[in-house]
């Protein structure tokens, strides 16, 4: 915007004034009632010499502006040394009741004689300048000072843009709480260097730009809140990487050459809590576990403000239940000090069992079980948990671990702990879940003494039909079976087993097995075990026989019986046809036995 007080004026002199009204003095100027030819505003006369003073000085502010008319007639006929014309700048009239117009027009302040809202300084003739290049100069002038003051903004506006970018995945590790203020048209900051008069206090507006003056307000910053990577004062359920930082580590164009420590903590957020979604993001991450994993092994002098490890051990619960971020604590814990270690389990110490039961989990607690001092917290905790408990989840791996560390160190006082705390429990556990059955043949695994499997193995064979038949129980009579020390024992269960193992497809398995390799003995024994019904029970083979599974079984051992033992089959299914006879497969081994006359086709129900 272009001000320009001096090229015209909004006032005109008055056109009725006395015509020989006159004031002659010395200092005085003449009027008279001839209005002006020219169509500009009344003039007054400047000093010629310098030597004179100010226009505006004191010296001339009692002059009365209301008795200026035109002057150019009488400027001729007056050899004062006054050359250049100029607007009257309206001073107040003497006459207290009498205001002039002319000062109501004037775009000066009055009593004020530099600075925007002053007159213009006086000018020699000698200089050859005209008024309008002065008023175009101080015009262009104002414009340019403007026009910085803008650049300045835009300037600032930039850096400042940069600056909270760039610290923007930073988060709270620098030490300084800001870099600079934000930069807004109101700062009066921006005016500083543009003039000193746009600085005068009781103006609403900044020299007549149209712009409040208001201060910025104070930035209320808490530098507490900036301390690097302290749990106290961050809450680590409201914290997130920052999201031009997400992109880059997940589709893997993260340039980790150049990896600041600011952005450590943001990379070791996303790695705990960000799940891979294709195999590019996958590769993103292990990237980003790589780059990492490798400054762990450094020593702390070459790098004592790196926040990797206190980053580690702020996520560690999340990073545990990762694909990568497991890899990391392992890292940590394989190659991290013994101090950075106790902070890291410390850290996870509630959640030892839900970790251990997890997939990605139980790698991180199996790696830091082998460390001495972390033995005992983590034992403790699986213990507090309850043996039975612990070994019926994912945990069982981690007593795995931890037992055969402790048979190789010969300390057998868990193994005696264990098996009072879990007397009478063994088939149950066996049974419950494919976790407790692999628990279960870990035990003939890793106790490592006949004497210490012994009380599994006995209550195993005590209901061994049960575990047997069971869906997951009966991995744990196929592991049995392996074992050369074993074997014979769990045939000699499996035949004399009450009641029967042969009335599932297990079952039957096991069965056949038993006989097939323990030869003639293995068919009497199974003989007598089915057969019995001493003490009232209802002998073994009516149950196989009433089984869905029963028939085919039947038929092969029918196969394999001596003149003998056929008789006795006989006798017993005779003495139970009756239960016998409620079942398909009992009616068909009741006929294969002569027990019962084949019905014809005339007589089968139905039949035509």
């Amino acid at each position: 915007m272009t001000f320009q007080p001096f090229t015209s004026s909004p006032w005109t002199p008055p056109t009725s004034q006395p015509s020989g009204t006159s004031i002659i003095s010395s200092s005085s100027v003449s009027r008279h009632t001839t209005p002006p030819s020219e169509g500009v505003s009344p003039i007054v006369a400047t000093p010629h010499s310098g030597n004179e003073p100010n226009l505006w000085s004191d010296k001339y502010r009692s002059l009365s502006t209301s008795n200026v008319g035109s002057m150019n007639h009488s400027m001729g006929n007056m050899k004062m040394g006054y050359n250049e014309q100029r607007k009257v700048l309206g001073d107040l009239s003497a006459h207290p009741n009498h205001v002039s117009p002319h000062a109501l027009a004037s775009p000066f302040m009055p009593g004020l004689n530099n600075g925007a809202w002053g007159p213009p300084l006086p000018m020699k003739p000698s200089q050859g300048i005209p008024r309008t290049h002065h008023q175009s100069q101080r015009s262009v002038s104002l414009e340019e000072r403007l026009a910085q003051a803008e650049e300045k903004i835009r300037e600032l506006t930039f850096e400042n843009q940069k600056l909270r970018e760039r610290n923007s995945f930073t988060g709270l590790n620098t030490n300084a709480p800001y870099t600079s203020p934000p930069v807004s048209s109101r700062s009066s900051m921006i005016f500083d260097n543009i003039n000193p008069s746009f600085n005068n206090a009781g103006y609403g507006q900044v020299a007549g730009l149209g712009l409040q003056r208001f201060e910025d307000p104070e930035l209320c910053h808490d530098p507490s809140r900036f301390s690097n990577g302290s749990d106290d004062q961050l809450d680590r359920a409201t914290y997130s990487a920052p999201p031009q930082l997400i992109g880059p580590i997940l589709q893997g164009t993260f340039n980790f050459a150049d990896m600041s420590n600011e952005t450590i903590r943001p990379i070791v957020w996303i790695i705990a809590h960000r799940l891979p979604k294709s195999s590019s993001e996958s590769s993103g991450l292990k990237a980003s576990v790589n780059a990492l994993a490798g400054r762990i092994g450094l020593p702390r002098a070459m790098n004592p403000s790196c926040p990797l490890v206190p980053s580690i051990i702020e996520w560690a619960k999340p990073l545990c239940y990762t694909s990568c971020g497991n890899y990391l604590c392992q890292q940590l814990l394989e190659r991290g000090d013994l101090r950075d270690r106790e902070a890291f389990i410390q850290e996870i110490r509630d959640e030892i069992v839900p970790i251990a039961s997890n997939k990605f989990g139980t790698h991180v607690l199996c790696k830091a079980i082998m460390t001495q001092e972390l033995e005992t917290p983590i034992s403790d905790a699986l213990l507090q948990f309850g043996i039975f408990d612990s070994m019926r989840t994912g945990a069982r791996r981690l007593w795995r671990e931890y037992l055969q560390k402790c048979r190789q160190a010969r300390q057998f006082d868990i193994f005696v702990k264990i098996n009072e705390e879990m007397s009478g429990r063994w088939a149950e556990l066996a049974c419950v879940n494919e976790h407790g059955s692999i628990a279960v043949q870990q035990v003939f695994e890793v106790f490592g003494s006949q004497e210490l499997m012994e009380p599994c193995f006995k209550e195993i064979l005590a209901d061994i039909a049960h575990v047997a038949n069971n869906q997951f129980g009966h991995f744990a009579i196929t592991k049995l079976i392996g074992y050369p020390q074993l074997y014979r024992r769990t045939c000699e269960a499996l035949l004399t087993s009450y009641p029967p193992v042969a009335v599932t497809h297990h079952g039957v398995n096991f069965a056949k097995i038993a006989l097939t390799e323990g030869g003639r003995g293995s068919i009497n024994k199974y003989i007598d075990a089915i057969c019995s019904h001493d003490d009232g029970q209802t002998p073994g083979i009516v149950a196989i026989a009433t089984s869905s599974i029963g028939k085919a079984h039947l038929t092969f051992v029918l196969s394999c019986l001596t003149p003998a033992e056929h008789v006795r089959v006989r006798q017993t299914c005779r003495a139970y046809s009756t239960t016998l006879r409620n079942s398909q497969s009992g009616n068909d081994l009741l006929r294969s036995l002569g027990l019962m006359q084949a019905v014809g086709p005339r007589n089968r129900v139905g039949s035509s």
